[in-house]
């Protein structure tokens, strides 16, 4: 999960489809899975993490309901299973999609479960870096990879980087990582605690601050806008279909105090239902945010879910769930106005 600033403008409006995948070059539709975007030198670059062509576990009918990770006592062989990937498109007008192949390959990290891969440029040191959890056996905390060019190939530099406050007990987590207008970089992570990176954003600095959700939750996105700085997590979801809550934390500072400013994820047509796919706007669970300059509604920042269990593919596979693009509506005020789900977004 990351965010990017951009000032690359499209020529004309861009319809996103949230109920099929784009294609790329090949006809192929877009392997997916926790994504990260990254804009560089007027392209965009779509990382995700492929866990294979598994088919997904809907866990709905469970005990427990849709959140309640059964597949980790059922036996989905995608999720929690070492055999994950981090492939990369590219595209300059959300239209035409390029397959540029593996960024981090399996060989190129230790023997763990790779999630959430999270990459940024680091102008300094001229190296796209990629933080990622490996869940190896000697892991607490995260994985860095460097590479030159943002296709990759990415290779790891740090197999396990401790960071700094409490969090998550093994110090890892779902997280995301904001690069500020100085070039200065923050990571956010489960439990929540964001903390600023050293110059070559291969360490926590031990400058942090931490806030608290209303439910246990995962997944954070962070971003500037306007002088404020924006965290939105989600509730718990495990992969899970139906996605999760959309929570919106605001500060004047990159560490803080973050502000809780409501819930703007849920759907306001029903009553919740643990069993229910339907409890949220968008049946998505938050994985990125990014920004596009258009010549007619100026700069939009877009919120990128994944609807897990959701593949339309032959076999349902887990690598081709489907996406979530939602353009997000801010008030004066800043604060930013509830979701509503749409078939698809411009």
């Amino acid at each position: 999960v990351c965010y990017l600033w951009s000032q690359t403008s499209l020529a004309k409006p861009v319809k996103l489809s949230n109920k099929q995948l784009p294609r790329d070059q090949h006809g192929r539709s877009l392997l997916t899975g926790e994504a990260s975007v990254l804009e560089h030198a007027g392209s965009y670059y779509f990382y995700f993490n492929n866990w294979g062509g598994c088919r997904g576990l809907d866990c709905c009918g469970s005990a427990e309901g849709c959140a309640s990770c059964c597949m980790t006592s059922e036996g989905d062989a995608c999720v929690y299973t070492k055999n994950h990937s981090v492939v990369v498109y590219r595209t300059n007008d959300f239209e035409s999609w390029e397959f540029l192949g593996t960024a981090l390959s399996r060989e190129a990290r230790l023997d763990g479960v790779e999630f959430r891969p999270c990459v940024v440029y680091n102008k300094a040191t001229g190296n796209f870096v990629m933080w990622y959890e490996d869940r190896h056996p000697d892991q607490h905390g995260y994985a860095i990879a460097v590479s030159k060019t943002p296709e990759g190939p990415f290779s790891t530099v740090v197999n396990s980087r401790t960071m700094h406050g409490q969090g998550r007990p093994d110090g890892s987590g779902d997280f995301n990582i904001m690069v500020d207008d100085d070039g200065t970089a923050y990571h956010v992570r489960d439990g929540f605690v964001v903390e600023k990176l050293t110059p070559d954003y291969l360490a926590g600095t031990g400058e942090f601050t931490v806030f608290h959700t209303p439910l246990r939750s995962e997944g954070p996105v962070f971003f500037k806008r306007n002088g404020l700085y924006y965290i939105l997590p989600g509730t718990d979801c495990c992969a899970c279909r139906g996605g999760s809550s959309v929570y919106v934390y605001i500060a004047s500072k990159p560490l803080g105090p973050f502000a809780y400013h409501g819930d703007i994820g849920r759907n306001l047509s029903q009553e919740f239902d643990p069993h229910s796919p339907y409890n949220f706007a968008t049946r998505a669970q938050g994985s990125a945010i990014f920004s596009v300059m258009t010549e007619t509604t100026g700069l939009q920042y877009v919120w990128l879910g994944n609807q897990w269990v959701s593949s339309a593919s032959a076999g349902n596979p887990r690598n081709q769930d489907l996406l979530y693009f939602s353009p997000l509506e801010f008030e004066h005020n800043g604060s930013i106005s509830q979701i509503h789900w749409q078939d698809e977004r411009s």
